[in-house]
Order: C-alpha cells, then structure tokens, then sequence
C-alpha cells in the first residue's frame, strides 16, 4: 500500500515561524535553563524593565483549540 495516512493528506501544514528571538544582549545558560545579560550576568527575566515573550498571543490555533468560539 503507496497510499498515504489520511491525516497526513488532509491536514493543514503551516509555514515555520523563522523569527530571531534571541534577546539582545543576552546569553542562553544551559546550566541555569534561563537566559543571562552579557554585561551583569543576572537573569533576563529578573531584569526590572527587560519585556520578554511572556503569553501565548502567538501560538497557532489547532481545532482542539477552536470548539465554536
């Protein structure tokens, strides 16, 4: 059987999201699991006045998601 899944024939494929989002100045730490400024080393998310990615605004919506709303 060549045929493929029915799923994978009718499903919806997106297109990558290809966006930068490294923060400027700012290093991953993989021990940490956090990123770090580069010129105090304090963790990005407790700098006061540094806005991050913090809510689900860009996420794509799949049909489990869209129930009639």
């Amino acid at each position: 059987m060549d045929s493929a899944h029915p799923l994978l024939i009718r499903a919806h494929r997106y297109a990558r999201h290809e966006a930068d989002l490294h923060p400027a100045g700012c290093s991953y730490d993989d021990i940490a699991g956090a990123w770090r400024d580069d010129a105090t080393g304090e963790l990005a998310v407790e700098m006061p006045g540094r806005q991050g990615p913090h809510s689900k605004k860009m996420d794509v919506e799949t049909g489990e998601d869209q129930k009639g709303e």
